[in-house]
């Protein structure tokens, strides 16, 4: 049976007004743990989810790392940086030392393994060399002491990448586009998680299931809510609502809540962002 996190009632709030002053309290030891943004299915702003949970989660004092294992390589590019084969690089060749391949992103306690299309080459390697369900996990563990958080964006396929960044993860998150056809991929993303706990012992949890592209104006939107949350319960996150912003922020190279800090996709973020850091 998979375990999950439920959201603590009067912790998740979508609507709070962002507070990012940095405490001493986040002056601490590193405990390192792996965010994986998985679902089967594309467009359901995995992308986009990466990138806002983890820019909200290092404005509040984590030092946070994303690493693109989706060969379009959209994270770097949505960063205004250059994809680079840092990934790919990685994952074939284990004698690279994994800091030559982070990057800077001009933000405080923000960087990236920047990824593009070789990617999916890697994954051609790995599952013809049958490479154990821990490589990606073994290949973090030298930075489990300098990143509170590391984010994991997969491409939307079911193959050996994307299983073992799921099983390298302590937590999964998976989008879920408030679309009809959207909710296929949701069930192949569960049974994935329950495959990898029954054969492989996954010791990781599902953060939950985020609802995205909300429109409460449309019967489709709320209809697919509704049975996402009669299907899966407590598991069924507060929902990201459609906005504009969420597709303008990547074109101009910056991150939601650069744009505009009190937009309502930023303030959506930024309580996931806060239920992620108090319960992880």
């Amino acid at each position: 049976m998979l375990v999950f996190i439920s959201p603590r009632p009067g912790c998740y709030r979508p609507g709070a007004q962002p507070n990012r002053l940095v405490s001493k309290q986040t002056q601490r030891i590193r405990n390192m743990k792996i965010i994986t943004i998985a679902n089967d299915k594309g467009g359901t702003a995995k992308t986009t989810t990466v990138l806002s949970l983890a820019g909200e989660v290092s404005q509040r004092g984590r030092h946070c790392l994303i690493l693109d294992l989706d060969p379009q390589g959209q994270c770097a590019v949505a960063l205004g940086l250059t994809q680079e084969p840092g990934a790919f690089n990685l994952l074939v060749n284990a004698a690279f030392d994994i800091h030559q391949w982070i990057r800077p992103t001009g933000r405080e306690r923000l960087d990236i393994i920047p990824g593009n299309r070789t990617t999916a080459t890697a994954q051609v390697v790995i599952n013809a060399e049958n490479r154990g369900m821990d490589v990606i996990r073994m290949l973090l563990n030298p930075l489990k002491r300098e990143y509170d958080y590391i984010f994991l964006d997969t491409a939307p396929s079911v193959g050996g990448i994307q299983e073992r960044a799921v099983y390298a993860a302590d937590l999964v998150l998976i989008p879920s586009a408030t679309e009809f056809m959207s909710t296929n991929g949701l069930g192949q993303s569960m049974a994935l998680l329950a495959m990898l706990q029954k054969k492989h012992a996954w010791p990781g949890k599902l953060l939950g299931i985020l609802p995205t592209f909300y429109d409460e104006q449309t019967s489709e939107s709320k209809t697919t809510l509704e049975e996402l949350q009669k299907t899966f319960g407590e598991a069924v996150l507060p929902p990201i609502h459609r906005a504009t912003i969420l597709r303008e922020a990547p074109s101009e190279g910056k991150l939601v809540y650069e744009l505009d800090p009190q937009h309502r996709a930023t303030r959506e973020y930024y309580a996931l962002s806060e239920y992620l850091v108090r319960y992880s």
